[in-house]
């Protein structure tokens, strides 16, 4: 599966990238080789979910590894029991547990350039795993069984990165929390099976199931290559390339690192400068597009 199996007009998605919430849908049946409820709950009850691979959720709050496991594996029946209380689980990195969503895993990676994950969440009737927040990538949601709905508000931050103002950092002032709790949302998604959303980085939502069965959907996250990421492989590059000068290699004075090191800091930046001016652009597009896809 590509992204074409997954959304209408993906060049044009992948020419620009969309920054409005949107729908898509496809047969369910399309999605059934991807993940099923009764094999969720067949991992569930057969006591087959690592540590590393489950979190369990409820009410907008992750719960407590202590509470649930001493080692490597929930308790015996601890998983089950917090499904039957009304709890979530997330499933992570389904791309290294199953071979039809590795396929998928890399088709995207291959397609976009991007880093991406694949993530399950199990939700019974009538509950909510996680409550308002928002994330620093991409997400398609892919509805493989079920109802859920995905109330979203226009982002407070722009462009959110996981290392800068993304919510697992900064969460919600008090005036957004308010603004949260008393706005209506700017739009509602209520998903059925094979229905996609496609929510960009930054919009704050807070799905809940709907109806009398457990909804089942796959978060496909892409995190996004940015201009910052760019930048960094092009100093990469000619910081790789500058190892063949044996000037380079020469080793800074213990003064000049400890105490006077703005003279050895006003020669690298004219290096770094004169460097990036005279580099050579398709060899450094060349490096930069090996590198996304690394």
């Amino acid at each position: 599966m590509s992204l074409e199996t997954l959304i209408d007009n993906p060049d044009t998605v992948l020419a620009r990238w969309p920054s409005e919430p949107l729908r898509f849908h496809r047969e369910p049946a399309a999605f059934h080789h991807l993940l099923t409820l009764p094999e969720v709950e067949e991992l569930v009850d057969a006591e087959c979910l690592p540590m590393r691979n489950v979190v369990l959720l409820k009410d907008g709050e992750v719960a407590e590894k202590y509470t649930y496991a001493d080692g490597d594996m929930p308790r015996r029946g601890a998983v089950r029991a917090h499904l039957n209380g009304g709890g979530s689980i997330s499933l992570r990195e389904l791309e290294r547990m199953k071979p039809s969503i590795a396929g998928l895993y890399r088709a995207l990676h291959a397609q976009s350039g991007y880093q991406v994950h694949v993530n399950a969440y199990l939700t019974p009737a009538g509950a909510q795993g996680l409550k308002y927040h928002y994330d620093p990538y991409v997400t398609l949601i892919l509805q493989l069984s079920g109802r859920k709905t995905w109330p979203v508000h226009r982002p407070f931050v722009q462009n959110p990165v996981q290392e800068f103002e993304s919510f697992h950092l900064v969460g919600f002032t008090p005036e957004q929390r308010h603004y949260l709790a008393n706005t209506p949302p700017v739009a509602e998604f209520t998903l059925a099976p094979g229905d996609v959303l496609w929510l960009p980085r930054g919009w704050p939502h807070s799905p809940y199931t709907v109806g009398d069965e457990p909804s089942l959907h796959l978060t496909v996250a892409f995190k996004e290559r940015t201009f910052h990421w760019l930048a960094a492989q092009l100093v990469d590059d000619v910081l790789a390339q500058a190892l063949v000068d044996p000037q380079m290699r020469e080793a800074l004075a213990p003064r000049e690192v400890t105490e006077d090191t703005e003279p050895a800091v006003r020669l690298m930046r004219e290096y770094l400068i004169g460097a990036l001016l005279h580099m050579d652009v398709p060899a450094a597009a060349k490096y930069a597009q090996a590198a996304a896809l690394r």
